[in-house]
């Protein structure tokens, strides 16, 4: 991870609200999400996720995008839980700042 912890809470948390202001533009503009600004945005996410370093899982992705697109940074509490390998208590990672703590442990 080339990040500090507040580096990575910070464009994390741009990137979100980037990911939700878009979202409010397409829905009121009734528009197709193929624009110039979807381009710059997945340019942001890369450099995101290549400074972060994260190892990737071929099926999966990593950590940053589970994050990021399967629970919606960490709103949907259906998805926003990981389990450990030994399956004890499982980490809720709610925010930016829980998921880069729980990216560390793991390292």
């Amino acid at each position: 991870m080339k990040l500090t912890k507040n580096q990575f809470c910070t464009y994390v948390d741009t990137y979100q609200k980037m990911i939700d202001q878009e979202n409010q533009l397409l829905e009121l503009l009734n528009m197709n999400p193929e624009w110039a600004p979807s381009e710059w945005l997945n340019n942001y996410y890369e450099m995101l996720r290549d400074l972060c370093e994260l190892p990737d899982d071929p099926h999966y992705g990593n950590d940053l995008d589970w994050f990021c697109f399967e629970c919606d940074f960490g709103r949907d509490e259906t998805m926003n839980k990981i389990y450990s390998a030994n399956k004890s208590s499982p980490w809720y990672i709610k925010d930016s700042s829980t998921l880069y703590d729980f990216i560390m442990r793991k390292e």
